[in-house]
């Protein structure tokens, strides 16, 4: 896993870590001398890194270019990537924080900014903790599965021997798909849920067998047909084997 802050968590952090009732005003050249304050200012402090996109074929120059800073806060997290920021002057000429994906959010006091790499490593730690635990379960899960996974394939392999079918499985997150071969582009599937494997494994030859026996009287029952052209044989597993 190595991605981007979603823009849901951005947004929670500028909701808690800028409050305030009036935002940062500048006027003309005010805004440079702030912009050129805030780029010393953070270059010095750890965490942070001022990213110069003068030189970026997608990056138009513009009159007011130092009126921006573009910086990012490089990531506390194995998990994920360093987050790209741009501060900048809206229309009304107040500061703003923003993100390439248009998330922002008014600046109030200078403090905020450069208290900002704190409030991410909170976020990051708290971000990691959850995926460790998802991962956790998602492991233990995927454990579980493979256990019922075997069980599921052995007993397939015991009623088709005994019943001497061909077959192929295929495995889902949550399920195992049985093909049973009964012809040249014909094939019958069978579903088997992982939670409910133990139940479907009971029934599972005797389902077969009428199903079978009803093809036998020229009754269909869940059974897919292909033109022969459309049709790309798959390695079917002999009972025997």
């Amino acid at each position: 896993m190595d991605s981007q802050l979603q823009d849901s968590t951005i947004k929670k952090i500028f909701r808690e870590h800028f409050e305030g009732k009036v935002p940062i005003v500048k006027y003309g050249i005010e805004k440079k001398e702030f912009i050129s304050i805030i780029k010393k200012e953070l270059s010095i402090i750890t965490g942070f890194e001022i990213l110069d996109l003068s030189g970026y074929k997608y990056q138009e120059k513009n009159d007011n270019d130092d009126e921006i800073c573009h910086f990012e806060i490089i990531s506390s997290s194995k998990y994920y990537r360093n987050q790209g920021f741009e501060l900048t002057f809206n229309d009304t000429n107040h500061l703003s924080i923003e993100t390439r994906y248009w998330t922002k959010s008014p600046v109030y006091h200078l403090e905020q900014i450069y208290t900002l790499v704190d409030k991410m490593k909170q976020e990051y730690k708290r971000l990691e903790k959850n995926y460790l635990k998802r991962e956790a379960v998602r492991l233990k899960e995927q454990k579980i599965n493979d256990l019922k996974h075997r069980a599921i394939t052995a007993r397939i392999k015991e009623i088709a021997k005994e019943d001497k079918f061909r077959f192929y499985i295929e495995e889902y997150p949550k399920q195992v798909k049985l093909i049973i071969y009964l012809g040249k582009a014909e094939e019958m599937e069978i579903d088997i849920p992982y939670d409910k494997f133990q139940e479907t494994l009971q029934n599972l030859r005797t389902t077969i067998q009428t199903i079978l026996a009803l093809r036998g009287l020229g009754i269909t029952f869940q059974i897919r047909s292909y033109p022969p052209r459309y049709y790309d044989e798959p390695t079917w597993e002999s009972y025997d084997e």
